[in-house]
């Protein structure tokens, strides 16, 4: 599969108020366009952490598809099999001891 970030996709958070240590990334949402998987998200404010973009076809082990820059909200996945089934979750590396996943978000293609 190919990856790339979406445009416009790593603009840091603004001045909002801290979340707690650990907090996820919220309001994961996917557009399955079929040809590409679109995903975005809320990047938890105050974490400096890295996000780990992981998935794969419904019902199996999850590979990292990227890691991309602290602040990054999109991210859009190509070359994916178009009648496969996918599930992706995001992470926020808080600390080497603390990543923090969303829950996943899937495709409904069947």
């Amino acid at each position: 599969a190919s990856t790339a970030p979406a445009p416009g996709g790593s603009t840091p958070t603004s001045a909002a108020a801290a979340a707690p240590p650990g907090t996820p990334p919220s309001a994961v949402t996917l557009r399955d366009n079929r040809d590409s998987i679109a995903l975005n998200w809320t990047y938890p404010a105050g974490s400096e952490g890295p996000v780990v973009i992981a998935g794969g076809r419904t019902g199996e082990a999850h590979n990292i598809f990227a890691t991309l820059p602290a602040g990054t909200t999109s991210f859009v996945i190509y070359a994916l099999n178009r009648t496969n089934d996918f599930c992706f979750t995001v992470a926020v590396a808080w600390s080497t001891d603390t990543v923090a996943r969303s829950k996943q978000v899937c495709t409904r293609r069947r």
